[in-house]
């Protein structure tokens, strides 16, 4: 089980970096009305984009995040900055009706763990050990209400 988890964060990773060299040559994309979608500063969350059968990335506003559908729910890999939880989660419903069962965090930087908290705790999050010790001395997780947006496993 443990391999299967290491090679699916993997595969993951490897089509999320392959997916950010697509989205690098396709600007940002805004809303109804032109309005921007999600927040952090790095400019508007953009339109889901199918990668392959059952996955999907939303580019913009920092870190691109992978969207995995399973037949248990919805994998993401990478939540970008701060208070782009709802966002993410408006473009995931373009796809699918499912709900986000799993978060994995790539790294540490606030691009790719930023919006965490928005997702309930119920959400397993996935992280590498080290990912997951330096998460927890970054002062967005230092709040004890926040903890539940650390890694569950590593």
């Amino acid at each position: 089980m443990k391999r299967l988890l290491a090679l699916g964060v993997i595969v993951c990773v490897g089509l999320v970096a392959i997916a950010a060299g697509l989205s690098a040559q396709q600007p940002g994309q805004r809303g109804p009305g032109g309005q921007a979608r999600g927040g952090g500063g790095l400019g508007p969350i953009g339109t889901i984009q199918k990668v392959a059968d059952n996955l999907y990335m939303i580019p913009g506003a920092g870190g691109n995040t992978a969207v995995f559908l399973t037949a248990n729910g919805v994998v993401l890999v990478d939540t970008k900055l701060a208070n782009n939880g709802q966002a993410i989660l408006d473009q995931v419903k373009t796809v699918t009706n499912k709900a986000i069962t799993h978060i994995i965090n790539t790294h540490t930087h606030g691009d790719h763990t930023g919006s965490n908290e928005f997702f309930p705790a119920s959400v397993e999050i996935v992280a590498q050990e080290n990912t997951a010790a330096n998460m927890a001395k970054m002062p967005a997780f230092q709040d004890a209400a926040k903890k539940y947006a650390l890694p569950d496993k590593t």
